[in-house]
């Protein structure tokens, strides 16, 4: 679903959805599927209407650990991350507003 619906908003004729599409099908090949991740975060921003669900959470970004290098760790002591949460994620969202948001978005120009 969310894949035909971006197909849709991309091929409107505009620069902005021009761009995106040029940018996800370079990330499409390497992944194999569409991502929304950076376009889901902004919308978030723009619009807390569009966060149906948070976990909140304590983590970390490990920058030269054993485990990875410069991504978040979310700490797996359920008691100690409930003490010091410092993280918010996004476990579910509006689909329709967040649809709505990009494609008045990828019209714009």
């Amino acid at each position: 679903m969310l894949q035909e619906w971006h197909k849709r908003v991309t091929e409107f004729p505009s620069r902005v959805a021009e761009f995106v599409k040029i940018v996800d099908a370079s990330l499409s090949r390497e992944r194999g599927k569409y991502l929304t991740w950076d376009q889901l975060a902004a919308a978030c921003v723009i619009d807390e209407a569009v966060i149906c669900d948070v976990k909140k959470v304590r983590a970390s970004v490990e920058l030269h650990g054993s485990q990875t290098r410069s991504q978040m760790l979310i700490d797996a002591d359920e008691a100690a991350s409930q003490k010091m949460q410092n993280v918010s994620i996004v476990t579910r969202v509006n689909q329709a507003l967040y649809e709505k948001l990009i494609t008045a978005a990828f019209s714009f120009l």
